[in-house]
C-alpha cells in the first residue's frame, strides 16, 4: 500500500465551501506549481486528467465529422470540460477559435482524420480548471472554482464534490452524457450519511464527548467512513473536532437529541473520498486521521476499508468479509465468486450508448438501474446472460426472503441456547455458545440480506442453529426441558455433500413422516414413517446417489406439517 502525502494542498480544499469571486472577470495566474507544489503536479502529470487532448480528437473524428468547430461547441462542448484554459492560451480567444486552433480540419470540418494540434500548449485540465489563484499567492491561498471557457472567468461552486460535478454530472450540462454525480446523489454515498451518524450518536453515544467516540477504549470512528473529508472544513480540523462541529451537543457531549448541524458543509462521501482529485484514475482512500491518500492494487482493498475489517477490525460493517468467504467460527470458506470484485456487481457500466447504467458510470452503486424507458438493466446479467434483470431481482428477492427466515430463527435458537446455559459450566457447550453467537452476528454483519455470499451465510446461521440445538438437545439436559411444540430444525451443514443431519421435535405421541422432495415435487427418500412419542429427535440422510441441487424435506405429524428447503452441492 502506497502513502500519498497530501497535507499542503488538502487544507485548501475547505475554501471551495466559502468561496467567493464568482462571475468575476480573473485574470488567469501565470504561476509556476510545480516550483511550490512539485510532488502534486508531478502527480497530477501521471493522471487523465493530464491526458485530455487525444481523447477530444478520438471524439471529434468518431462523432462530428463533416461538422465545423462552431457546431461541436453548441452540441458538445468538449473544451468546457477536457480543456477550458484552452481559450487562455498566448491571447484571448473563443471556444470556436481555440477548437480550429488545437484540432486538425478540412476545409473547416472536422474529419475521420482529424489530429490533435498544437499538443505542447493545449493546457489538459490544468491547475487553474479548477484553481482560481490570487495574484498575491501564497500569502493568499487559491480557491476552488470552475474555469469557464465560455465566459473566461471562474464559477463559484457549492463544494467539492460540484466542483466535480460541473463534467462528471449535470451541474453545468443538463443534457450530457456523463452523470456520475446525478448517481452518486441517488446512492447512501450521496444522501443521509449525516443523519445516519446523528441517529448513532444519540442512540450509542448519549453522555459522551467526541473525543469519547473518536479516541475512548470504545473508540467508533464515524467520520472515517461516513464523510472523511469533513476534517478539511474550517481550515483543517481533527476527526473529534468534525463530530463537534457538524453534530449538536449539550455542555460537551452527546445527548439522545443529537442532531446534524452546518448540513450545508457536510460532504457525505464526497468524490474526494475515494479519488485524490490529481490522479483520480487511483483506488485512493483519503484518511482522516492522517490527511493522506492511501492507494491500494485493487478495489477491494478499498471498499474494504468502510464495508470490511481492512481499517478497523473490531466493525460490523462485514460484507467484503463475507463476500470472501471467510471468518467463520467450525464453518468452512465458502467463496462463491471466485474473481469477482465488488465492483463488478455495484459499479457495473453497460455499452448501451445513452443508457443510465452507461451514463451514471456505476456510482449509484446499485445492482439494478432503472432506464428513461422505465425497464430495469442489472449487472447480474453481465455474467449470467441466460437470465434477464427481472429473473436476477427475483433470485435476489429469494434470497434475501430465506437469509430472513433462517436468520429469524437463528435468533430465537441461541438467545434460548443462552438462557438454557446460565449458569452453566459445560465447557463444551459453553464453546459451542461463543461460536454459536459469533457466526450469527457474522452473518447478520454483511448487511446485503444474505446476497452478497448466500451460501456462506447460510452456513454460518444453520451452524449457529446446530450447535444452539445440540445445548438443547443435550442428553444432560435437566427433565424439565421438556417438548412443547411440534418443529422441524434447518437441517446441518447446509449445503451438504453428501450427508446432513435433520432434526426435529414433537410434543405429543403421533405418527409421523419425513420425506424428501426435488423441486418438481417428486419423491426422493422417505426418512422417517413411524409411530413417535412425544421428544426431540435426528435422523441422518446421505445423498451420495443423488444430483446436486436443491430438495424440499417435509415433515407431517397428525394434522401439522412444516417444509424445509436444502441444498447438496457435490
Amino acid at each position: 500500500m502506497e502513502k500519498i502525502s497530501y497535507k499542503p494542498h488538502l487544507y485548501a480544499l475547505v475554501i471551495l465551501l466559502t468561496l467567493v469571486l464568482s462571475n468575476l472577470l480573473v485574470a488567469q495566474s501565470t504561476l509556476d506549481c510545480s516550483i511550490c507544489h512539485g510532488a502534486t503536479v508531478s502527480l497530477w502529470q501521471s493522471g487523465n486528467h493530464a491526458d485530455t487532448q487525444n481523447d477530444v480528437a478520438d471524439e471529434l473524428g468518431e462523432e462530428w465529422a463533416g461538422l465545423p468547430a462552431d457546431s461541436v461547441v453548441a452540441g458538445e462542448n468538449c473544451l468546457a470540460c477536457h480543456g477550458p484554459v484552452a481559450v487562455t492560451v498566448d491571447s484571448a480567444m473563443t471556444e470556436v477559435e481555440a477548437m480550429n486552433r488545437f484540432f486538425s480540419t478540412t476545409n473547416g470540418l472536422f474529419t475521420s482524420a482529424t489530429q490533435a494540434l498544437d499538443s505542447a500548449k493545449w493546457p489538459h485540465v490544468t491547475c487553474v480548471s479548477c484553481h482560481n489563484v490570487p495574484d498575491d499567492h501564497p500569502a493568499t491561498p487559491p480557491a476552488f472554482a470552475i474555469f469557464n471557457s465560455t465566459t473566461a472567468r471562474y464559477d463559484t461552486v457549492q463544494n467539492t464534490t460540484f466542483l466535480c460535478g460541473q463534467c462528471h454530472g449535470t451541474v453545468r450540462f443538463a443534457d450530457t452524457d456523463h452523470r456520475v454525480m446525478d448517481a452518486w446523489q441517488l446512492s447512501t454515498h450521496g444522501h443521509g450519511g449525516q443523519n445516519d451518524v446523528a441517529g448513532e450518536l444519540a442512540e450509542e453515544w448519549a453522555g459522551s464527548t467526541p473525543d469519547d467516540v473518536i479516541n475512548g477504549p470504545d473508540a467508533e470512528n464515524c467520520i472515517a467512513c461516513h464523510a472523511p473529508a469533513s476534517v478539511l472544513a474550517n481550515g483543517g480540523m481533527t476527526e473529534d473536532e468534525a463530530l463537534a462541529n457538524f453534530f449538536t451537543t449539550s455542555g460537551g457531549t452527546f445527548t439522545s437529541g443529537t442532531g446534524p448541524k452546518d448540513a450545508a458543509n457536510w460532504p457525505d462521501v464526497a468524490c474526494i473520498t475515494c479519488h485524490n482529485p490529481h490522479d483520480p484514475g487511483k483506488f485512493s482512500y483519503f484518511n482522516s486521521t492522517t490527511k493522506e491518500y492511501e492507494v491500494f492494487a485493487t478495489s477491494e482493498e478499498l471498499c474494504g476499508q468502510c464495508h470490511g475489517n481492512l481499517r478497523f477490525e473490531d466493525t460490523d460493517h462485514l460484507s467484503y468479509n463475507i463476500e470472501m468467504g471467510s471468518g467463520g467460527m467450525g464453518v468452512a470458506d465458502t467463496l462463491t465468486m471466485p474473481g469477482v470484485q465488488c465492483v463488478d456487481c455495484h459499479m457495473y457500466v453497460s455499452d448501451v450508448d445513452g443508457a443510465n447504467s452507461s451514463m451514471y458510470g456505476g456510482h449509484s452503486w446499485s445492482n439494478f438501474i432503472e432506464e428513461e424507458d422505465g425497464g430495469i438493466t442489472s449487472s447480474c446479467t453481465s455474467c449470467h446472460n441466460d437470465i434477464g434483470a427481472t429473473a436476477a431481482q427475483n433470485l435476489v428477492d429469494t434470497w434475501k426472503s430465506e437469509f430472513s427466515d433462517l436468520d429469524s430463527m437463528a435468533q430465537m435458537r441461541v438467545a434460548m441456547a443462552d438462557s438454557f446455559l446460565a449458569g452453566s459450566s459445560d465447557s463444551l457447550a459453553l464453546q459451542f455458545l461463543r461460536e454459536a453467537k459469533f457466526n450469527l452476528g457474522y452473518a447478520e454483519s454483511d448487511e446485503s440480506g444474505g446476497v452478497h455470499n448466500h451460501l456462506y451465510v447460510q452456513a454460518l446461521l444453520n451452524d449457529a442453529i446446530e450447535k444452539s440445538n445440540f445445548i438443547l438437545t443435550d442428553v444432560t439436559a435437566p427433565p424439565t426441558n421438556v417438548v412443547s411444540e411440534f418443529e422441524l430444525f434447518q437441517n446441518y451443514p447446509n449445503p451438504f455433500n453428501p450427508e446432513t443431519t435433520i432434526r426435529y421435535q414433537v410434543a405429543k405421541s403421533t405418527r409421523v413422516s419425513l420425506k424428501v422432495y426435488n423441486l418438481v415435487g417428486q419423491l426422493v427418500a422417505t426418512l422417517v414413517n413411524e409411530k413417535k412419542n412425544a421428544g426431540r429427535y435426528s435422523v441422518n440422510w446421505n445423498a451420495a446417489n443423488v444430483s446436486s441441487g436443491v430438495y424440499i424435506y417435509r415433515i407431517e405429524a397428525g394434522t401439522q406439517a412444516i417444509t424445509h428447503k436444502m441444498i447438496l452441492l457435490k
